[in-house]
């Protein structure tokens, strides 16, 4: 698996609940090269139920790589934001076998 550092969590009620925006420096951390990828998202739960298996994932997501998003943020919709609890940083970890995203909030 492989991970971000300490994101920044910048959100918009313009985005749809299903993308995420990062930075491409950022993708590139999680082993992405190309402009837009699609996963499975998992919110609201443990490291170890995601590791294993055993959690549902919350949605499908587009996950952008654009140099308009700042390094060291990761944009999202209002909506998601609201349900992780509006916190103000997150880790996004990526399981390329079963190309599940994992967002930890801080």
């Amino acid at each position: 698996m492989k991970r971000t550092g300490l994101l920044k969590i910048l959100h918009d009620t313009a985005f749809p609940v299903n993308r995420i925006v990062i930075h491409p420096n950022t993708g590139f951390d999680l082993g992405f090269m190309q402009l837009k990828y699609v996963s499975n998202l998992y919110i609201n739960t443990g490291i170890e139920e995601f590791k294993n298996g055993t959690a549902e994932p919350f949605c499908s997501v587009d996950i952008m790589l654009l140099n308009e998003c700042g390094p060291n943020n990761v944009e999202m919709a209002q909506k998601l934001w609201d349900q992780l609890g509006r916190p103000e940083k997150a880790i996004l970890v990526y399981n390329e076998d079963g190309n599940r995203l994992f967002l930890a909030v801080k």
